[in-house]
């Protein structure tokens, strides 16, 4: 995959209608309560309580189903273990500083390869509040479409900027995948790009079928299972 992936209308309208429902009966906390050492000191938003149990795996179990049902998800992370969902708020003034996410989280702890951020507002309903990553390649701002995600590596610094208006609520999950070199995971991704384009035009093909072939049996020369 490249540095990052946008993954337009991940979530759609009916459920994102169902999730915004469980919110608006949803207790939030100070998001300092699961962050780390380093990031509480720029932590400043509101989290969706853990012991809100019931309407948090309502939301996980809908979130969980647009990713096993996400092509570009799937070919992207090739996701071996993920991270159940957080839910955050940002209002007036809230924000996240510069960071790095934790390598390691979870029990049974799960490596963080991948990290991902499913914007649950409309971008017109708040100023700021824009998903920062500072990359090799640059600094890129994200804001997309309600039901969007945007799926990067996790070594990445990156930030929310301070919302100066509206609210900005959000999913955020970590993925661990089945292929720990970003760079083979980028290989793999293309090849998958490219066969796809292939067996559009001819699917019997014996180029489509080597190029297939060779995506397999680099993904199980590569695949940290």
């Amino acid at each position: 995959m490249s540095q990052f992936i946008h993954i337009p209308t991940l979530l759609r309208s009916g459920e994102l209608e169902l999730i915004e429902n469980l919110i608006s009966r949803a207790n939030f906390v100070d998001g300092k309560l699961t962050a780390s050492m380093a990031a509480k000191e720029v932590k400043n938003n509101l989290q969706l309580d853990a012991g809100e149990t019931t309407i948090l795996e309502q939301i996980r179990s809908l979130i969980h189903q647009a990713l096993q049902q996400s092509p570009l998800f799937q070919i992207a992370a090739l996701p071996g273990e993920i991270f159940p969902p957080l839910i955050s708020k940002y209002g007036p003034g809230r924000y996240y500083g510069w960071h790095v996410d934790s390598p390691v989280m979870g029990n049974p702890a799960i490596r963080t390869d991948l990290a991902m951020t499913i914007f649950l507002s409309d971008p017109s309903t708040y100023e700021g509040g824009e998903l920062v990553l500072q990359t090799g390649g640059g600094v890129f701002n994200f804001k997309p479409a309600k039901g969007d995600a945007v799926l990067y590596p996790c070594q990445f610094l990156h930030c929310v900027n301070e919302v100066t208006s509206g609210e900005r609520v959000a999913a955020v999950t970590w993925i661990q995948s089945n292929v720990k070199s970003p760079e083979q995971r980028q290989i793999l991704f293309q090849l998958n790009q490219v066969h796809a384009m292939l067996h559009q035009r001819a699917p019997q093909a014996p180029e489509t079928q080597l190029l297939l072939q060779t995506h397999s049996n680099l993904f199980r020369m590569w695949a940290d299972l």
